[in-house]
């Protein structure tokens, strides 16, 4: 009885932190709605820098969809050909005669700590533009994305973040793949959500736009460079917490981005366990909230065994789920409504069982489990013998890439 009393009593506390949060969240996001905007007599000029690793089957794609631009100030395209081993180069090399507005560059370092980092900060090196746009090569944009983002750049503002969604390119999606879409919303409904209440928690590389004076300040990635992934929230977050710069989100729905999720269930948990590999790095704040929702989702995954031997307690467990039920509707719903999209109920019912159930796997196997990307095996823990060297760095990597010999690579 003494541990049933403990449960609900914990439990009800975490129901009220969850509500206060969530409605916080909701207050947020509309004040994300008021973001200022301007039209510019001379608009800033612009670089948009994007890394491409074997990419050739989505790339062309995404740079006429970048060329169609109709941004009206002075700006260009780079691509960070990021050691490619498919026809990536060719498809480059051919945009780069046919159009002045394209250029593109070759990582040639076969190790670097972070890929992506790397290839974005030697991208960022050749850029000219006033204000740095970052992406992703297998993204779509609306002809006024570009414009539309640099709109909100008036004077006080250092970074823009902006919503990406998960389109299939034929727009056949499975169940799965639609409860991967609201949680990938969900995600940026929570971030500008925190950033219009000024505290930022989350944003997306692939619809990211800061000034290059900000980029400099800050020394490029600098103390997140070690770190697989966080071009985007780590760097953000080092910009909120070292710069007097302020950060908006842009809810103008051509602002958002489509980008093309990951085809099978396997790379979909390789996706999400390098996207938390990061957890870590956070500011200590972000990481006392992650860790107390893995609590409070791992509480409520024990509602039916507690069920199951305290029958009582059903009535209480079933409330508390559909409080948070309740809560996590209203924010998609205020989300939707803000950025203009739609999720059908039953879809929605299926990610509510799949965000509790996976969210703490996922963050934590991030910490602890190996996982792929672009070919090579990385583990943010350090333990056992499968650990490569770390390669030379002026930044000791907590990141060790492991080796992708067939009896050396971890099966997730």
């Amino acid at each position: 009885m003494i541990f049933l009393n403990t449960f609900l009593i914990l439990t009800g506390w975490l129901l009220i932190v969850y509500g206060v949060a969530a409605s916080l969240f909701i207050i947020g996001l509309l004040r994300s709605r008021k973001a200022l905007r301007r039209d510019f007599k001379e608009w800033p000029s612009v670089s948009v820098v994007l890394p491409a690793r074997n990419e050739a089957e989505v790339l062309e794609r995404t740079i006429r969809s970048l060329l169609a631009q109709d941004y009206p100030g002075q700006w260009d395209v780079i691509v960070v050909d990021d050691r490619s081993t498919d026809e990536t180069p060719a498809i480059l090399n051919r945009y780069a005669e046919e159009n002045p507005r394209f250029r593109f560059r070759t990582v040639t370092e076969p190790n670097p700590p972070s890929p992506k980092k790397y290839a974005l900060s030697k991208g960022i090196e050749i850029a000219t533009g006033e204000i740095i746009c970052t992406t992703d090569a297998d993204c779509v944009f609306h002809p006024h994305w570009l414009r539309s983002m640099i709109s909100y750049f008036h004077a006080p503002v250092g970074v823009v973040a902006g919503l990406t969604r998960f389109k299939t390119a034929d727009g056949r999606e499975p169940l799965w793949q639609k409860v991967q879409n609201i949680d990938f919303m969900l995600q940026g409904y929570l971030a500008a959500g925190s950033i219009g209440l000024g505290l930022l928690s989350s944003c997306n590389g692939s619809n990211l736009a800061y000034r290059r004076t900000v980029y400099d300040t800050a020394v490029g990635f600098s103390e997140v460079s070690y770190q697989i992934s966080g071009d985007d929230v780590l760097f953000a977050q080092r910009i909120a917490q070292t710069t007097g710069w302020e950060m908006v989100y842009a809810t103008a729905p051509e602002t958002i981005v489509d980008s093309l999720p990951v085809p099978t269930l396997r790379e979909l948990f390789h996706q999400r366990f390098r996207w938390a590999s990061k957890g870590l790095a956070y500011r200590c704040s972000m990481k006392f909230l992650l860790f107390t929702l893995y609590f409070f989702f791992l509480l409520l995954l024990a509602f039916p065994i507690v069920a199951l031997f305290h029958p009582a307690a059903f009535p209480f467990l079933a409330m508390a789920f559909l409080w948070k039920l309740g809560w996590d509707w209203f924010v998609i719903y205020e989300g939707n409504r803000i950025f203009e999209q739609r999720n059908n109920l039953f879809s929605f019912f299926t990610f509510e069982i799949a965000y509790t159930v996976f969210t703490p796997l996922f963050g934590l196997g991030g910490l602890l489990l190996p996982f792929r990307w672009k070919g090579d095996w990385y583990r943010q823990a350090r333990f056992g013998s499968v650990h490569k060297k770390a390669p030379e760095s002026s930044t000791p990597s907590p990141v060790q890439k492991v080796s992708t010999d067939a009896h050396d690579a971890a099966p997730v």
